[in-house]
């Protein structure tokens, strides 16, 4: 019996055995469990896990680029961070939700990738949102919001990712959407208050060493979320920006703002509000590819305190819609060179000629060499043809690309992902998540997405099932010498921060391949014998 005989002979026993009700899983929109969220929230929905697709035997099982499965985890990884140690490049830090687990999943590397101990952190008292970020100290701060939905808290892992400490509370009450970045000499974390954006800083003074938190900063006109922060150049540990849009509801438009805190942990505080940039994309726009989540526009932003040529430029990326309900969405790029007063026009980062979607962007700035880099979700070659379906626009790849200009130019962008993608197949209650979260360091952009096209046959779950998080570094040629840091810690009064090894479930260190990333020609995947379109709901805003 030939292969692709015995492959239709399968086919057909797993759609005899396959549940009738499990062809309409796209029918049915996520739905939250029983917690009550303020209108306009989107981070701390808990919506319920759909069920998985039917196995798919003909999607192509042949990586078109170099990937690695980071978690190799059952159930839905999504909404994922990757983190490289500046102390030692060869340690890697990867978190994601972890549906059903009440928990972080962790995964942690010594050895550059090649391999990963997995497990999980906050065990049993984690809801999700976990966002990291690692000081030049080797403090690695990682922001959470509490498995009852009422806490924002900050843990500290000061072994590599190994360990972490005990959770400090920063923020209470009707919270979403959470934030973290460090400057030199300084952690912040902002998120939504109330329906407002608030924020707070401490010092850090070395490894462990940091804190006391400042009071909880109201942002002036700060009514929306859906953001970020960024740390600069300056004294008191760095000045400070934060960004998010307004209305958070429905599909668009809307506008970005951001706020500045010129001088750090002084006793300064944020500024007025400033306008950033409209976008068509609302905080619950619904497309193809994320049908039952929706996307925001998801700006996000890095400021450059490298001391190079691009020193205190700030970056800002986010997705647009040419024209509103088109599902045409683009990513674009404004810079400001004057702490935020003013920006730049914006610069489209995604260099394909069609007119499909592009969504949840996350921007990285190499502190070696000054280099900016951008990573996305990308439905460019889903033409109804090639993909997992007959459907258009709704399977997606990921993409990255850098800028050694102060973001003025992009290289041509690069298909990072093994294959397409769907996220309804998923099941994952939040397709693939509201951010994905990138490192760049040494010359290469840290990649993390969701992904279940199962090229590598390593995802324990089968193809196009639930997510699991692959890698593919982009190299980032180009660049600067190590520019010189100007910024210098402030010395202020702290508090040393010893850390309590929270449970890690399941910790096994698991080989996985280890591939060189290289450019490859992108064949034309043959398309499914006998496909099925899915039926597609009339999404609609969820509180």
């Amino acid at each position: 019996m030939n292969t692709r005989l015995h492959l239709t002979v399968l086919a057909a026993v797993f759609a005899f055995l396959t549940p009738a009700t499990s062809t309409l899983h796209a029918q049915v929109l996520a739905a939250t469990e029983g917690i009550d969220v303020p209108d306009g929230t989107r981070k701390c929905i808990k919506p319920k896990e759909r069920a998985p697709a039917p196995l798919d035997l003909f999607t192509p099982l042949t990586c078109l680029e170099a990937v690695v499965n980071v978690s190799a985890t059952v159930g839905n990884q999504a909404e994922s961070f990757v983190n490289v140690n500046p102390t030692n490049t060869n340690n890697i830090v990867a978190t994601s939700n972890n549906p059903g687990t009440a928990s972080i999943f962790r995964a942690y590397s010594t050895d550059a990738g090649a391999t990963w101990t997995r497990g999980t952190i906050a065990t049993g008292v984690a809801c999700c949102d976990g966002q990291a970020a690692w000081d030049t100290f080797g403090n690695l701060f990682l922001v959470y919001i509490n498995n009852s939905v009422n806490q924002i808290n900050v843990i500290l892992s000061t072994d590599g990712g190994v360990t972490f400490g005990a959770p400090l509370t920063v923020g209470t009450g009707s919270i979403d959407q959470p934030s973290i970045a460090v400057g030199n000499g300084s952690v912040w974390v902002d998120w939504n208050q109330s329906g407002s954006m608030v924020a707070r800083g401490a010092p850090v003074a070395g490894l462990g060493v940091f804190g006391p938190f400042n009071a909880q900063q109201a942002i002036p006109s700060a009514t929306g979320s859906f953001g970020g922060i960024a740390v600069g150049p300056g004294p008191n540990g760095g000045k400070v920006i934060v960004t998010y849009q307004s209305p958070t509801g429905g599909q668009g438009p809307a506008t970005i703002y951001a706020n500045v805190d010129a001088d750090g942990l002084g006793a300064g505080g944020f500024g007025p509000r400033i306008t950033v940039s409209a976008t068509n994309v609302g905080g619950f726009d619904f497309i193809p590819a994320q049908s039952e989540r929706s996307i925001d526009a998801e700006a996000g932003l890095v400021w450059d305190a490298t001391g190079g040529p691009f020193n205190n430029r700030i970056y800002l990326v986010y997705t647009d819609e040419t024209v509103n309900e088109n599902n045409d969405t683009d990513i674009l790029m404004r810079t400001s060179t004057d702490d935020g007063a003013t920006w730049s026009a914006p610069v489209r980062v995604n260099d394909d000629a069609t007119t499909r979607s592009q969504f949840l962007p996350y921007v990285a700035l190499d502190p070696t060499t000054g280099t900016v880099a951008v990573g996305f979700h990308d439905c460019r070659n889903d033409d109804g043809v090639n993909g997992t379906n007959m459907i258009p626009n709704d399977d997606a790849e990921y993409f990255g690309t850098f800028s050694t200009d102060g973001g003025a130019t992009w290289a041509p962008n690069r298909r990072l992902s093994g294959g397409f993608s769907n996220a309804t197949a998923s099941g994952n209650g939040i397709d693939y998540g509201d951010y994905v979260g990138l490192d760049a360091r040494g010359g290469k952009l840290y990649t993390l997405w969701a992904d279940n096209a199962n090229c590598d046959g390593t995802n324990p779950n089968g193809t196009l099932h639930q997510f699991d998080l692959y890698a593919n570094p982009l190299t980032l040629t180009g660049g600067s010498p190590t520019p010189t840091p100007t910024a210098t810690p402030t010395a202020t009064a702290t508090a040393t921060f010893t850390p309590t090894p929270t449970p890690t479930a399941t910790a096994t260190a698991t080989a996985t391949a280890t591939f060189t990333p290289t450019p490859t020609p992108t064949p034309t995947p043959t398309p499914r014998a006998t496909p099925t379109p899915r039926p597609r709901p009339t999404p609609v805003p969820r509180p």
